[in-house]
């Protein structure tokens, strides 16, 4: 159960770092089943380090698909958005998607309308990650206008290493690392700016997704935009409350 201290660095800071969420048993049994996944999406075939993204990802697995259930992250999830909130799907990622193994710094929603509709990226890490080695870089606070309105020059050149609108390289941007080991989790304000340098040749997370109660419509849209009812047939089950209630707001029409 969160503290009200740890909430208010969520609504302050725009993050969130819990670590040991997830025993190293749990996180044995997760990686296993991840790892199944994307062999899958190989076709079978060996690995050989290549970037993988899949989603949805957790849905597709009957060992991943309860992780949303879990108190640890549902419950959270509660207290950070409020009750009726809904989910926002899921997805794995294993190594790097570049040559450069880095991601200038970006928000997830640029762009839509003022970031006051909050929207959750729960990262779960299969593997560590350090300061210049695959960790998570935040820019505390940046979710909230006027810091976030400052900074969005930085969304169209997130893959331009060369640019530097503030006159330093991406790195040298004032951030905080999230330095983890595996069973640690990060949840994150989707429009907080973050940014990955450093090898991530072998990394890899699950990444889940959730927002708080729709209200009106440009909140449907911006949902919809990125995917979030298109549901796996696996929460199209009415039978299990809490998928049930993340799911019961959004519009059935648009299952498959």
């Amino acid at each position: 159960m969160l503290s009200d201290q740890q909430i208010l660095h969520f609504e302050t800071f725009g993050f969130l770092l819990l670590h040991g969420l997830l025993s190293a048993a749990e996180i044995g049994e997760i990686r296993h089943a991840a790892d199944e996944l994307w062999r899958e999406e190989r076709g079978g075939s060996p690995d050989k380090g290549e970037y993988q993204h899949i989603a949805p990802f957790i849905e597709a697995s009957r060992e991943l698909a309860g992780l949303v259930e879990d108190d640890r992250i549902y419950l959270t999830i509660e207290k950070l958005l409020g009750a009726d909130f809904v989910w926002g799907g899921s997805e794995g990622n294993k190594g790097s998607f570049n040559e450069t193994q880095s991601h200038g710094w970006h928000c997830d929603r640029p762009g839509e309308e003022e970031p006051d509709y909050v929207r959750i990226k729960v990262m779960l890490y299969l593997t560590p990650t350090k300061k210049d080695a695959g960790a998570l870089r935040v820019m505390p606070g940046s979710h909230r206008p006027p810091f976030y309105y400052q900074l969005e020059r930085l969304n169209p050149i997130q893959a331009k290493p060369e640019l530097m609108p503030f006159g330093v390289p991406g790195p040298e941007l004032p951030g905080c690392a999230l330095e983890v080991e595996p069973g640690d989790a990060v949840f994150f304000n989707q429009y907080l700016y973050h940014a990955v340098f450093g090898k991530q040749v072998d990394r890899r997370y699950i990444a889940l997704k959730f927002a708080a109660k729709p209200t009106v419509a440009r909140h449907y849209e911006g949902l919809k935009k990125h995917g979030a009812f298109s549901f796996h047939r696996s929460f199209v089950d009415r039978s299990r409350p809490r998928i049930r209630q993340m799911t019961e707001l959004l519009p059935a029409e648009d299952w498959p």
